[in-house]
């Protein structure tokens, strides 16, 4: 760090204990609006600032952000609640937007019994307006809520609030203080990667201008996918199971993409979120929120803190992926292949055999004791090409799809000589069919490991004398 005011090298533990003690502030320093041509910066007013600070919000969101994340934390810094990531401007708008959940609720409820014209004090462009009609569904007004197969106003009345609350959950990602101005002035999101880090130039949108993070734009995002889905008569089923316990893949087609070892913290991360939502619809979904954050021991990742150390977690993560693919490979389809997407990194560490990788290691390992033998490996471009890539980060432009059939009850064994036999024959051609599909040169030295694990996964051993 240094000093903008004399160049001074500043070190980084005085940063830190500053910000753990609440001694670190905002200033404002620029402030963005709309021109002729385009945005227009222009310099801070101090009335601005002041309004800022006079905010009041009646409620922050608790619990604690992850200490440790894989791609940073801002908790060395003091930001160590959720609330805490949050301006008090921010947080009086998030928690206006989460009242009125509720508030649209009794409307809703209202709207759906009661047969009249139109509320005429609704936004003229909101979608509604564009079917026509009256506000009425003209649904029984019974008591019956949603979570207990409910059909009538009341629950109607809560499932237009459980989409609202997630346009909301989503405005939030936009309106922190860890949201980063891009040069092609444009506001980025808290989870432009799945990390929180510290951000020192933060943007602060303005949630009702019609900018990233607006809220009215994230409601007309989500009635856009309901929309389309019922024009499409589409319908999908969401269950939570345990992976390694669950009867739902007897004789499914199945595609799967299984957590990430140790790369990603999803539950932890989760918690910024189910704050908000656990706000807003604790009283509609009472057992779904019943726990004050999301609870994490059985996410079947490779995190030392839980587990005690490394090797625990290792242990932990191997077993129960062995559970979850024997489960998989005892319940699966004779007449259709089980495809598993990866997308770990390929590097992770460099000891005496050079680079490994850890998290592929385990996770293959895993998918042979199941019983399960590659017969295929496709890439697949499903990485954004505007994502976030870190400086020194090997990111990924595609992942891997694993194509797994159960091995054979008589699959043969063979030598370590007949395998690298194999290996030799079989390899070269199926690099050059990877090479001309256009892999990105970062992902085809990990899409090469699936054709050698073709190879070795047909025999059910490999023995070496």
């Amino acid at each position: 760090f240094r000093c903008l005011m004399s160049g001074t090298p500043i070190a980084g533990d005085h940063i830190k204990a500053e910000g753990r003690a609440k001694r670190m502030g905002a200033r404002l320093m620029a402030i963005v609006v709309e021109g002729d041509r385009g945005r227009v910066y222009l310099a801070p007013v101090r009335e601005h600032e002041e309004t800022a600070r006079e905010a009041a919000p009646q409620w922050r969101p608790d619990g604690d952000v992850p200490a440790r994340l894989t791609g940073g934390t801002c908790v060395p810094y003091g930001l160590s609640t959720w609330g805490d990531l949050f301006t008090s401007r921010q947080l009086v708008a998030l928690t206006t937007f989460s009242d009125l959940v509720k508030e649209a609720t009794e409307r809703v409820r209202r709207d759906a019994t009661e047969v009249g014209p139109p509320d005429d004090d609704r936004p003229r462009d909101f979608p509604s307006h564009q079917h026509g009609g009256d506000a009425s569904a003209g649904l029984p007004d019974d008591d019956r809520p949603l979570r207990d197969g409910g059909a009538g106003a009341a629950a109607y009345a809560e499932a237009v609030a459980l989409y609202l609350a997630f346009a909301q959950s989503k405005a939030c990602d936009r309106n922190t203080s860890l949201c980063r101005w891009e040069q092609r002035d444009k506001l980025v999101g808290t989870f432009s990667r799945q990390a929180l880090p510290m951000v020192w130039d933060f943007a602060e949108t303005n949630p009702l201008a019609g900018a990233g993070g607006d809220v009215f734009g994230t409601t007309v995002s989500v009635y856009e996918v309901i929309e389309k889905q019922f024009r499409t008569r589409t319908s999908g089923l969401c269950r939570q199971l345990d992976a390694a316990k669950q009867d739902t893949s007897i004789w499914k087609m199945v595609s799967t993409d299984p957590p990430y070892y140790d790369n990603v913290g999803y539950a932890d991360l989760s918690d910024f979120f189910y704050v908000w939502l656990r706000r807003s619809l604790r009283s509609t979904f009472p057992d779904l929120f019943a726990t004050l954050a999301v609870p994490k021991a059985e996410e079947l990742v490779a995190t030392p803190y839980r587990h005690g150390s490394r090797d625990e977690a290792e242990t932990f993560f191997l077993d129960g992926m062995t559970r979850a693919m024997e489960r998989l490979a005892e319940q699966s389809h004779p007449g259709f292949p089980v495809t598993i997407y990866y997308a770990f990194k390929q590097s992770e560490r460099k000891g005496d055999t050079g680079t490994a990788s850890t998290g592929w290691e385990t996770f293959l390992d895993a998918v042979i004791r199941s019983g399960f033998a590659v017969t295929g490996t496709w890439p697949m471009r499903t990485e954004l090409g505007n994502r976030m890539i870190g400086m020194g980060t090997n990111a990924l432009a595609s992942s891997i799809i694993l194509v797994c059939r159960r091995r054979p009850p008589d699959a043969p064994a063979a030598t370590r000589r007949e395998c690298v036999t194999a290996l030799r024959a079989e390899l070269p051609p199926a690099l050059r069919l990877l090479q001309t599909g256009n892999v990105a040169p970062v992902d085809l030295a990990q899409a090469a490991i699936g054709p050698g694990m073709a190879v070795y996964t047909r025999y059910a051993r490999v023995l070496d004398a």
